[in-house]
């Protein structure tokens, strides 16, 4: 099942990944952009109090908010719904407190399971991996998701936790691989700002392909009837 949802999750990429692109690229260049004022300033002189201000702004706003953007705008080419851009970016709003309170449960969970010797962080995140979907596609509130995402997550337990150890890997081998491009630089001040904008740009765009795609691929695999029928 995750081979197939991550194969046509990559179909679908290739079909409709121009369009999408194109329609989240704004927001993708905003937490880029943000994200290497910081990073610049932060390297040279310290964190001061507009480091930490940018990075809530890109955490706490913008994050969520390419969360949800890219899901209903995923889930619309994937139906063959046709609607304005801007319907996207007006209507997002209204789910960013409910995404941000699921990201830091999410965040909380995962974090504590990892440093318990790893493991029950893989399986924490493979129980709470459909929360964002039912919260933004169903519009469930923080408890209703939080359950259902578990309820679902238990039917294919051992799926839900290779999508998730999917995730991970390459979001963690991109960050390797821009890593270890930047320290090939002998002084941290070569480092120019297009590039970080860039590579911040890069790394947050593979993360939201993957949610948009391969995980959204993975979530409408199962219907919503046959979880509550399993309660």
């Amino acid at each position: 099942m995750t081979l197939r949802a991550i194969s046509k999750g990559f179909e679908y990429y290739k079909k409709f990944g121009l369009n999408f692109s194109i329609k989240i690229l704004p927001l993708i260049f905003l937490f880029g952009f943000l994200a290497s004022i910081g990073s610049s300033s932060s390297l040279s002189d310290g964190i001061s109090n507009i480091d930490i201000f940018l990075l809530l702004i890109n955490n706490f706003l913008i994050s969520p908010l390419l969360t949800i953007i890219a899901i209903f705008i995923a889930n619309d080419l994937i139906e063959n719904n046709d609607r304005d851009v801007l319907v996207y970016y007006a209507i997002s709003w209204q789910f960013l407190l409910k995404v941000l309170v699921l990201s830091l449960i999410s965040t909380l969970c995962i974090g504590i399971g990892l440093l318990l010797f790893v493991v029950p962080g893989i399986l924490i995140a493979g129980l709470l991996i459909f929360v964002n979907y039912f919260a933004i596609l169903e519009n469930k509130t923080v408890l209703e998701s939080l359950n259902l995402s578990w309820e679902k997550s238990k039917l294919n337990f051992l799926q839900c936790i290779f999508m998730a150890g999917f995730f991970w890997f390459i979001t963690i081998l991109t960050i390797t691989i821009l890593s270890a491009i930047t320290g090939s630089y002998e002084e941290i001040n070569q480092i120019s700002q297009t590039y970080t904008i860039i590579s911040s740009s890069l790394a947050i765009y593979i993360q939201v392909c993957l949610i948009s795609f391969p995980m959204l691929v993975f979530y409408k695999n199962q219907s919503l009837d046959e979880i509550k029928d399993s309660v």
